[in-house]
């Protein structure tokens, strides 16, 4: 072979694959170029690796080839939640999945398949198999069985050769008469082979690391689905049965190499784990692995180690392109983040091409978006709808469709988030929360881990021992809290002033409430709150006080390396503030404080933001520059937050020196220039390459604080070995003595002697002395910059925050609400309601879903209670609008009337109503949402097979209706649920009427109706039957051949026409004109279902039977 080929071994059939390489060619590209040969679509391919053959060697994304290997096995690697969804995502994908673990069972390649503990059920698998052939060849019993050794493992052929083939015939004999398909079959082999093997597709590798102070042998497993200890596990190599859990792929915070073989895998619950390989290459299989998982289940567009991008993310990354997620995440994101707002849109790579994109608009004159294809040509470039012209970038395609007028109009692209829950997450399980643990410290195991409503009687003030809030609210005091008897802890308590009470009150309890629930080592802590005689937030104590301060008294103690980690505490207490979905808006030198520095050690923790209504002029370095128009924006802003850490690293490096920018207009026009602030002296320049991709100008190209938290920490790993005794060792913590806690670090900068407890008074005693408590110095205030800020504009709703924070219900007592997420949401709507739907029941309502004329539908959890074995169900919520008047409530209460007596497959199912404390309508969720979106979305896959389908669907739906004497009055695309690609059922009875007695329905009030669908006896005299629902059932099948383009008439425009649409409308279908036949519409259809349908005399319309009769004879052609 020569020596510029790779080989690449197939599992199926036995197959291999010769592909050129050159010294550029990536893993990565391997595996896409072998995907599309095998037909394996774009989503699945993420699941698939190299390994090297003969080794349990993975090789990583961005692996290069060399002439010394050039033998590789494709594989599926990363195990995925539900088998089920691989074979729904990729069909081609599953059934490499199937021929792996089959060519795995018969090699005898799966270490718990024991042939002594599973003979018989080895034995079924190969029966199985060979029914299998028999479905998809056509082959007979004989001869499947005449060849049998080639389907059954071979140590079972090994130790039971004799006397196995009649029970093989007779066996087939059996199973054959079932009559079942051959992806049914090749499922019900992976179900079993999964039930004995449960850890297939784990991992092991052999490292060293530190156990009981000692370097040890161990062996690491990699097993997310394992029970109890899914994730990293590892045990002695001399004690295989006692295995130690490391973590959880979802507990994984970053990961730092370095070229000696050492890996630092750092944990969401501080404490960092330390391994070490005896090669480069398991290494870097092993990080690969996790890195592959955790982009898998909890976070696609994140690569966990900086030394190892996959190079496909970052080009997606560079063009705020979201991955195959498909278009229903699309249209569902762009509802919850944009209210599907004009000229936002959403760019995707397709589910199903390599090279193509889509791009979902959010459109003037749809309700819903809108999709487009961008196809990506070999030369970069890219062709774009119907545009014959090529463009070179999306900013190049934005500034050609930048006309708000035009019907396509490109203003905002929605980039891609780490919270994404996309369809891309084939590792997810449902059990991922993502809640940080803290550190297990002997203060923390003193108190409760929540924070509490302490007794102002427990706590003792240091007389004289306060400090003015840089806020000028608030002060701070030193205090002792006594815990219980004989044990106190030193703390800072945060006070508001008396006379700023009324004014600042809700203001200091929505910061506590941000507060309350952090756990962060990089975090102060906050211990609790007294809510009398003060109010006040119990702190941490930092001793050594402000980091600025210290930076500057202690200059020529500090080594660069201190400041780096400085650095890295402040990362982590970005992250954890962002995944709780708290904006700092305040990050500063000053705000950090020290709390501890030793030799060999020098940590910080970020403090609260503090009490703040508008930012001085001085603090523009900190704002970036999309926030000059409003700087509000910033305390809203996780990508302003990100910014501000820049700076505040900036400060860090110049050991607290001022900026120097003394006319803040001119610093703001040197920042909007596109201009940085230097790199200091003592800054390493990787450090600083940092600090300029914080200050990218572009929000969503900013680093995230978890890629943020993995770099900073990657160069203090690398160059300064984390300053660890040695590469292996586990942090171990011990408890402190009394003494110890005594002494934990304080607020101030200053060095305090130690102070005798005489000096000791308890608050309690202070609520008479309300001036010592409330005395402050008047601070001139700051101009606001806000007004200053003309020359620079952008609309910062772009880039705001939409994580939602729950806190304590402590305060629900205070007579206020408080904000709890970056977006300033109010506390209860942005909670998760619970609704009791009956004494066995509970609603728990999440998000909404969409919205009509006077109702707004929810997404939500029927939670049976008291019934263990029964599974939370999704439903769909719909309730009125808090806007909807009186007579809206009448045509809801209607709807839920005609609903509950409804039973149909093609009938949207309700399950309940709910009383309290508003009426709401339960209906079952369907995952699919409406057949409009869903035919916008999906236009290139439908088959015109599955479009007759839901076409018989509608119709056996609506027959039923008319058996019930139901008219449904708004029949349309949009009102049609879809449950999967082959089934669909009707919804949306809000209009709907019970003819009694007559066959049809008179209107009795003026609405808003959905003319275009309406017949004409509907439209002269408000008439309505079920003959009438059929001229909105052809409107319908016109929308849905039409792949849910709403159908056009060519109507006159007369100059007076506002006002007259409806009667304008109705004299076009009087003198004949009907809707033409869509372009993708077979003609039969149009002729034998459609046309018929729009009858000017209702009783030459088909009926329903008669359109379900055509449809069936239609569907058998096609």
């Amino acid at each position: 072979m020569a020596s510029n080929t790779l080989k690449i071994s197939l599992v199926t059939d036995g197959k291999a694959v010769h592909v050129p390489y050159t010294s550029k060619t990536i893993a990565e590209d391997i595996c896409i170029s072998i995907c599309k040969q095998l037909s394996i679509g774009p989503v699945a391919r993420h699941i698939f690796a190299l390994r090297i053959t003969g080794k349990q060697i993975f090789l990583t994304p961005v692996s290069t080839f060399n002439e010394k290997l050039h033998s590789y096995d494709f594989r599926v690697r990363y195990r995925i939640s539900d088998i089920n969804n691989l074979k729904e995502t990729d069909k081609n994908a599953f059934d490499y999945y199937f021929h792996q673990v089959r060519s795995d069972v018969l090699e005898n390649k799966i270490p718990d398949l024991i042939y002594e503990k599973y003979k018989r059920e080895l034995v079924g698998l190969g029966v199985t198999d060979m029914y299998r052939v028999m479905l998809e060849k056509d082959l007979s019993r004989d001869t499947v069985v005449s060849d049998y050794k080639k389907y059954i493992p071979k140590e079972v052929l090994k130790r039971h050769s004799l006397f196995i083939k009649k029970p093989i015939h007779d066996s087939l004999s059996n199973i054959q008469k079932a009559s079942h398909d051959p992806w049914y079959v090749r499922m019900e082999y992976l179900k079993q082979s999964s039930v004995m093997a449960p850890e297939y597709l784990a991992e092991e590798y052999k490292a060293v690391t530190d156990h009981n102070g000692a370097l040890t042998s161990v062996i690491v497993r990699v097993s997310p689905f394992h029970t109890p200890q899914p994730g990293i596990r590892y045990c002695l190599d001399s004690e295989r049965e006692k295995w130690e859990h490391i973590c959880g792929i979802d507990e994984l915070c970053h990961i730092s190499v370095r070229r000696d073989g050492t890996v630092e895998i750092s944990r969401k619950n501080g404490i960092p784990f330390y391994l070490n390989f005896h090669s480069l290459l398991h290494m870097f299989s092993f990080v690969s692995l996790l890195d592959g998982y955790y982009r898998l289940s909890c976070k696609w567009i994140f690569n966990l180690c900086k030394d190892m991008t996959t190079p496909s993310l970052q080009k997606l990354y560079s063009m705020k392109c979201h991955g195959p997620v498909g278009g229903e995440f699309s249209y569902a994101k762009l509802e919850e983040k944009r209210g599907n707002r004009p000229g936002c849109f959403i760019l995707r790579e397709s589910q199903l091409k390599y090279n193509t994109y889509y791009i979902d608009v959010c459109m003037r004159e749809s309700a819903k978006p809108k999709t487009f294809k961008l196809e990506k040509l070999a030369t970069d470039e890219f062709i774009f709808n119907d545009d014959l012209n090529r463009y070179k970038s999306i900013q190049h395609l934005m500034l050609s469709y930048n006309d708000p007028k035009e019907s396509i109009y490109l203003k905002e692209c929605l980039p891609p988030s780490e919270y994404d829950i996309s369809p891309l997450l084939l590792s997810r399980t449902d059990n991922i929360a993502g809640d940080s643990v803290a550190d297990s410290t002997a203060v923390h195991s003193l108190i409760p881990a929540q924070p509490l409503c302490i007794h102002s009687r427990d706590l003792q003030v240091y007389k004289g021992q306060k400090k003015e809030g840089k806020d000028g609210i608030t002060v701070v005091y030193r205090c002792m809290w006594r815990l219980a008897k004989g044990k106190k802890i030193e703390v800072a308590m945060k006070v508001l002033k008396h006379d700023l009470y009324e004014k600042y009150l809700k203001d200091f309890m929505e910061l506590t409430g941000h507060w309350a629930y952090l756990e962060s080592s990089a975090i102060v802590r906050l211990f609790g709150i007294t809510l009398s005689s003060p109010v006040a937030m119990i702190l941490e104590h930092m001793r050594l006080g402000p980091l600025d301060e210290y930076l500057r008294e202690n200059k020529a103690l500090l080594k660069v390396v201190d400041l780096i980690e400085a650095a890295s505490n402040l990362a982590s207490a970005l992250w954890h503030l962002e995944e709780h979905g708290i904006v700092h808006g305040n990050i500063r030198c000053r705000r950090i404080l020290v709390s501890c520095h030793e030799e060999n050690k020098f940590t910080v923790k970020l403090g609260d933001p503090g009490i703040f209504h508008s930012y001085a002029s001085k603090e523009v370095h900190w704002i970036p520059v999309e926030c000059y128009s409003n700087l509000e924006y910033a305390k809203r802003s996780t990508a302003a937050d990100v910014w501000a850490f820049a700076t505040t690293l900036w400060e860090i490096f110049t050991y607290g020196e001022t900026i120097e920018h003394n006319n803040y207009m001119d610093a703001m026009r040197y920042y909007a220039s596109g201009k940085r602030l230097l790199r200091p002296s003592d800054c390493p320049s990787n450090v600083y390459q940092v600090m300029l991709e914080c200050w990218d100008p572009d929000p969503h190209c900013r680093k995230q604080p978890q890629a943020l938290l993995r770099d900073i920490n990657q160069i203090y790993y690398q160059i300064y070995n984390s300053r660890a005794v040695h590469a292996y060792s586990k942090m171990k913590l011990s408890s402190l003595s009394h003494s110890d806690i005594i002494s934990v670090n304080s607020i101030f900068s200053t060095n305090t002697e130690s102070t005798a407890i005489d000096e000791l008074v308890s608050v309690s005693d202070m609520a008479e002395a309300d001036s010592d408590l409330t005395a402050t110095s008047d601070s001139s205030r700051e101009n606001s910059l806000t007004s200053k800020c003309l020359f620079y504009s952008q609309d910062m709703d772009n880039y705001e925050d939409n994580i939602s924070c729950n806190f304590s219900t402590v305060f629900s007592n205070f007579n206020f609400s408080v904000a709890t997420s970056a977006t300033s949401l109010d506390s209860i709507s942005s909670m998760q309601s619970i609704f009791e739907l009956d004494a066995n029941c509970n609603v728990i309502l999440q998000g909404r879903i969409g919205q009509g004329f006077y109702g707004e539908v929810y997404k939500g959890t029927l939670e049976y209670l008291g019934d263990e074995d029964s599974e939370p169900r999704l439903v769909a919520v719909k309730k009125l609008k808090t806007s909807a008047v009186s007579t809206c409530l009448q045509d809801f209460e209607r709807e839920i009337s005609i609903m509950k007596t409804l039973t149909h497959p093609n009938i949207v199912d309700i399950l309940g109503v709910l009383q309290e404390p508003e009426v709401s309508l339960v209906m079952e969720f369907v995952h699919h949402g409406s057949l409009q979106s869903y035919l916008k979305i999906y236009r290139e896959s439908l088959t015109i097979k599955q479009l007759l389908k839901y076409a018989l669907d509608i119709a056996k739906g609506m027959n039923y209706l008319g058996t019930k004497h139901i008219v449904h009055r708004d029949l349309a695309a949009r009102n049609i649920l879809v449950v999967d690609e082959n089934h669909v059922k009707i919804s949306d009875f809000g209009l709907a009427q019970v003819m009694e007695g007559n066959e049809y329905y008179i209107i009795k009030t003026n609405r808003d109706l959905p003319i275009k669908w309406y017949a004409p006896e509907s439209l002269r005299d408000g008439k309505f039957s079920t003959r009438s629902d059929v001229w909105s059932y052809g409107v319908t099948m016109c929308e849905m051949f039409a792949y849910g383009e709403e159908p056009k008439l060519q109507l006159p425009k007369p100059d007076d026409s506002v006002g007259q649409e409806q009667q304008i409308l109705l004299n076009a279908i009087e003198s004949g004109t009907r809707f033409p036949c869509p372009p993708m519409c077979p003609p039969s259809v149009y002729v034998r279902i459609i046309y018929p349908c729009w009858q000017a005399n209702p009783h030459d319309r088909p009926s329903f039977f008669e359109l379900c009769e055509e449809t069936e004879d239609l569907l058998a052609q096609h």
